[in-house]
């Protein structure tokens, strides 16, 4: 009882703030319903069933709406680069569905493009100054040391740890990449604050690398690995020792807290191109499916329309690799975030996809340029986070299908937003420095 009575205070105290202070807070109530989703949890059925996702969403919607005159004026969103593209993705599927081979789940797939859009626009308004962005990457952090929690209070059912998240966050491999985007941006919030904000955040990394132990994914670790990369790539040179004495103290940690289940695990990473038969038949599977991927693009080189994997698998992939579902029907779906979108989507998909895998390929690097321009290490070192995180999702995807995990379309508006921040201080500095009156040679009288 207290547990629904808290979360029905914590919405309802949201809901007014969304209003009457900034749009930030229905936000708040926002991912607090993808973190907690009251239906999954025990207490759930003490509360009405309210469409949670869908309520927050509209009180989001309407705050930034209400507040608009007040929230920083900023490029309209579909001006940047991701925005479009993934509008251009959620644009050919809809002219994809009258080929799509499973017309219910392309329609489903389709609506939660749009709603992860939607997302990405009231992030985009939300986020309108440094302390925004902070603010969301914080609420990102606690929102997943309670998903931590919960896999410490869950464990683990045979090596693997599902059904923690509500919808489409109920898988270990998902739930690992979240936690691991979310220690990255921790990372970065530990670098960068003081005071409450920098003890939260290191207090939450812990419950987070608990939890990202126990969901064992291989795919998440190796993301884990590229963010850090990006991180120490691209971080202000103000916080290069304590960046380097923070890894030290975190590898450390990271050794007391894995245990033999996450070990074995992580070394069964080489088996993806292992012939013997003695290696992890999970791991080896996915070269399977992509090279049957690869056939099935050739044959529909348009695309098939979400679940063309699915469809498609049973006479392209062997029967020993195939899934069998409650009903009975045997299939695979795809592994792979890049193979999802040229055998779904076809060339065109691929090739948009492509364009918003380069863009974050291309984020260090403008951020290290970001940061010789302004001199603003706090910006530089949030959007180096932002940057690893968003790779960490790309990385992990090469073992699993992200196209349509939601936390990447919170991530991309809080770059842009760093990016469009650090362009206009650049501006100011340079009129500044243009303006400043020429100062006389030395030797010589004015």
């Amino acid at each position: 009882m207290f547990l629904a009575a808290s979360f029905a205070l914590f919405c309802l105290v949201c809901s007014i703030l969304a209003f009457a202070r900034h749009p930030i807070w229905g936000l708040y109530f926002y991912m607090a319903t993808t973190y907690v989703f009251p239906p999954d949890r025990w207490w759930g059925y003490m509360l009405p069933d309210l469409r949670w996702a869908f309520s927050s969403a509209a009180i989001t919607v309407l705050a930034v709406v209400f507040h608009r005159g007040r929230l920083s004026s900023k490029p309209f969103w579909l001006a940047n680069g991701p925005a479009m593209l993934y509008f251009l993705y959620a644009l050919w599927m809809l002219v994809q569905s009258p080929m799509a081979m499973d017309p219910t789940e392309h329609s489903k797939a389709t609506e939660v493009l749009i709603k992860c859009l939607l997302a990405f626009w009231f992030v985009y308004r939300i986020a309108d100054s440094r302390e925004r962005v902070r603010d969301v990457m914080v609420a990102h952090v606690f929102g997943c040391a309670f998903l931590g929690i919960l896999c410490l209070v869950t464990g683990r059912q045979g090596g693997r740890l599902d059904g923690v998240g509500g919808p489409n966050l109920n898988d270990s491999n998902t739930l690992g990449m979240y936690l691991a985007s979310a220690a990255i941006c921790g990372i970065g919030l530990v670098l960068t604050q003081k005071g409450w904000r920098r003890w939260a955040c290191l207090a939450s990394l812990v419950l987070i690398m608990e939890g990202f132990v126990l969901a064992n994914s291989r795919g998440a670790f190796l993301g884990f690995a590229a963010g850090a990369a990006v991180v120490a790539f691209c971080k202000a040179r103000e916080h290069r020792r304590m960046f380097w004495a923070f890894a030290a103290v975190g590898v450390v940690g990271l050794v007391l807290v894995v245990d033999q289940v996450f070990i074995e695990r992580m070394f069964t990473i080489g088996d993806v191109t292992s012939e013997s038969e003695d290696a992890d038949t999970s791991a080896r599977s996915r070269l399977v499916i992509v090279k049957a991927q690869w056939q099935m693009f050739l044959d529909y080189p348009m695309g098939t329309g979400r679940h063309g994997t699915v469809v498609l698998s049973p006479r392209y992939i062997d029967e020993r690799w195939l899934t069998v579902d409650a009903e009975g029907n045997a299939a695979r779906a795809s592994h792979n975030t890049m193979m999802t979108a040229l055998v779904e989507q076809g060339f065109i998909g691929a090739m948009i996809f492509s364009a918003a895998l380069a863009w974050v390929a291309i984020a260090p690097l403008r951020m290290r340029v970001l940061n010789k321009a302004t001199g603003d290490a706090e910006l530089t070192t949030l959007g180096a986070s932002l940057a690893g995180a968003l790779m960490v999702i790309m990385v992990s995807g090469m073992t699993a299908d992200y196209m349509y995990k939601e936390v990447q379309y919170w991530l991309y508006p809080l770059l842009v937003t760093v990016f469009e921040i650090g362009r206009t201080a650049t501006r100011e500095r340079r009129r500044a420095a243009g303006a400043r009156p020429l100062q006389p040679a030395a030797g010589i009288s004015a």
